[in-house]
């Protein structure tokens, strides 16, 4: 008995159909490629972008510290000198060098010749005139000059 021949179930592809299809498909792949390397690069570029705002802003920071230590190494030099020590002494600790004179002017405020209502203690006016004294000797010798010189109108004997 002859055997019965099976048929080709297969559909027959048109190879220029295929053809087609594999161009598109290949087509559809480098453009989504093609995406996703512009996409990246994009990114890389606003990166860079970033890094270099956060350089110059460093350097400006850099900059500007530079700037301030050489500020202060100034200020410790001078500070370290024998100019500023004499200055504070004179200054400061009212000293002179030998030879010289030094005026250290006084200020008294004059009692008020009646007595304050809100005070009825009469020991008040010299305390205060004691403190006058105390805030005078505190302050520098040429604030004291001044002050004895140039005095506020509300202490003008």
């Amino acid at each position: 008995m002859p055997r019965p021949q099976l048929r080709n179930l297969r559909p027959k592809i048109d190879p220029q159909v295929f053809a087609r299809w594999g161009t598109r498909l290949i087509l559809l792949l480098l453009m989504v490629l093609a995406g996703g390397l512009m996409v990246g690069f994009v990114r890389m570029t606003w990166t860079q972008h970033q890094i270099n705002q956060a350089n110059e802003r460093q350097r400006a920071e850099n900059e500007a510290q530079r700037a301030h230590n050489a500020d202060l190494k100034g200020q410790a030099e001078f500070r370290e000198s024998d100019v500023f020590a004499e200055q504070a002494a004179r200054e400061q600790l009212g000293m002179a060098r030998e030879g010289e004179v030094v005026l250290l002017p006084t200020i008294v405020v004059p009692a008020s010749p009646l007595p304050s209502p809100q005070s009825s203690n009469p020991a008040a006016p010299a305390s205060e005139m004691v403190a006058a004294t105390v805030e005078a000797e505190i302050a520098p010798n040429y604030q004291r000059w001044w002050q004895a010189l140039f005095p506020p109108e509300a202490v003008v004997p």
